[in-house]
This record gives C-alpha cells, structure tokens and sequence, in this order.
C-alpha cells in the first residue's frame, strides 16, 4: 500500500505522524510490561502495553542514558535491552514479589542497624551509630509477620529470560 503524502500539507503531515505514534505506543497486544527505569540517580515504572513501545522505551536507555528492566507477561518477547527481561504470570505475581523483596531487604536493614545500637560499646567509637534506630524489635516482628503472610513459599518469582542483546555479545565473542 502507497500513499501519496504529496497532497498534504506540512501541518496535515506532522498531525497525521502524531497520530499513528500515539496509536503504536498504544497499541495493546494483550499482555503487560512493566517496564523499571534507572537514570542518572533516577527511577520510575511505566506500564506498556505492547512490545513495540517497551523496545522504543530500551532504545532511549540502552546503558548510556540509564537501564531498563522488563517484566513481562509475554513469553515469547523480543526485547533487545541492556537490562533484565523477566517473564511473570501476572502483575499481581509482580507486586507479591516486590513487595516480598523490599521486605526481606527492609528487615535485613533494621535487624542490621539494631545489632549495631545493641552492640555499639564493642565498636571502635568512630563507626558508632550517633542516634538510635527509628525501628525495634516489635517493628522487625511486624515486618516478619507481613512477610509470611505473603509467604515466602508462595512467593513469586520473575524467571530470567534471555535478551536479545546479550545474544549478539555472545556471537561476536
């Protein structure tokens, strides 16, 4: 199909570019990707809908500018990133797992800081925590109790799948 953009005018051409940008970057092809953005100190989540604008999304980050990770319902993705691509089965499994993750990490923290307030006599005074930690013990407890009602055997976990762009290091080598 060819289309002769000569009867247009400039104004009518960049419109109708507009346009059928906004329709490929909203395109939904039926499943999610969650697409995690780090630049320069930054981080944001946006939530696409098709593989085209994930790609476009890694295209602008692609390990100079910043990083994207990818999770994704879609098995068969072809993101070429620098980043992660992680198949998940919902995004409901999605926030179980980060949810579970920033626990477990939050609880390694505030038991870490703990174990220095309790022990600060024993440590050299210039590694010495100045003020006690906003948590205690009860917090932690808290914390623990959450987690398992998350449960850690029911928590799911994103499989790694294989980006295209580490394929083509693997070929060049």
């Amino acid at each position: 199909m060819e289309m002769d953009f000569t009867k247009y005018s400039v104004e009518e051409l960049r419109e109708l570019q507009n346009r059928i940008g906004h329709y490929l970057h909203d395109m939904n092809d039926g499943f999610i990707y969650i697409c995690e953005v780090r630049s320069y100190g930054n981080r944001w989540k946006n939530v696409l809908t098709n593989e085209l604008s994930v790609n476009d999304l890694c295209i602008e980050y692609d390990g100079y500018d910043g990083i994207v990770d990818v999770y994704t319902t879609n098995p068969d993705a072809k993101i070429s990133n620098y980043g992660e691509v992680k198949y998940i089965k919902s995004e409901e499994d999605y926030r179980k797992w980060k949810d579970a993750t920033s626990l477990v990490s939050d609880i390694k923290d505030y038991e870490d800081r703990l174990k220095k307030w309790n022990d600060r006599e024993n440590i050299p005074f210039h590694s010495r925590p100045t003020f006690a930690p906003m948590c205690t013990q009860g917090d932690i407890d808290v914390l623990k109790n959450k987690l398992e009602t998350i449960g850690e055997y029911e928590k799911p976990t994103p499989i790694q799948k294989i980006n295209y762009y580490e394929d083509f290091d693997d070929e060049r080598d």
